[in-house]
C-alpha cells in the first residue's frame, strides 16, 4: 500500500510531548524551571500580538546591557565547574585505584608485583 502524499506524522501529539519534557525535568530535578517556563509562555501566549512585539524589543534591548555581564558570569560558572569536576574525577580514579590494588592484593596475595616499584 502506498503511503499518502503530504506530511510525514511521527504519531507524537503536543501533549506527549509537553509530558515527556515535563517527565525528563522531574526526573533531572529541573521541573521548577520547566513549570516556570510554561507559566511565562502561557501568559505571552494570551498577550495581545502588538504587546508581544513590544515586549520581544524591549528584551533585546535590555539584553545589549546584559550581554558582556551575562558572558563573564558563564565564562566564571564553567571554569569553576569544570575545576569541580577535574578534581572530582581524579579523586574517584584514586579512589578506584585503591579499591583495586586491596581486592588484587587479596586475591593474588604477593604473586604479582607493583609496576611503581613496591615491592
Amino acid at each position: 500500500m502506498a503511503k499518502p502524499q503530504g506530511r510525514n506524522h511521527s504519531g507524537v501529539t503536543v501533549a506527549q510531548a509537553v509530558r515527556d519534557v515535563l517527565i525528563a525535568s522531574l526526573n533531572k530535578g529541573q521541573f521548577p524551571v520547566a513549570l516556570l517556563t510554561l507559566v511565562i509562555l502561557s501568559l505571552i501566549w494570551k498577550m495581545p500580538s502588538e504587546d508581544v512585539s513590544t515586549l520581544v524589543f524591549m528584551m533585546f534591548a535590555k539584553l545589549e546591557y546584559w550581554g558582556y555581564p551575562l558572558s563573564v558570569l558563564a565564562f566564571g560558572g564553567w571554569f569553576f565547574h569544570a575545576r569541580r569536576q577535574r578534581r572530582l574525577i581524579a579523586d574517584e580514579l584514586e579512589r578506584i585505584s585503591h579499591e583495586r590494588d586491596k581486592a588484587q592484593e587479596k586475591t593474588l596475595g604477593s604473586r604479582v608485583k607493583s609496576s611503581e616499584g613496591k615491592p
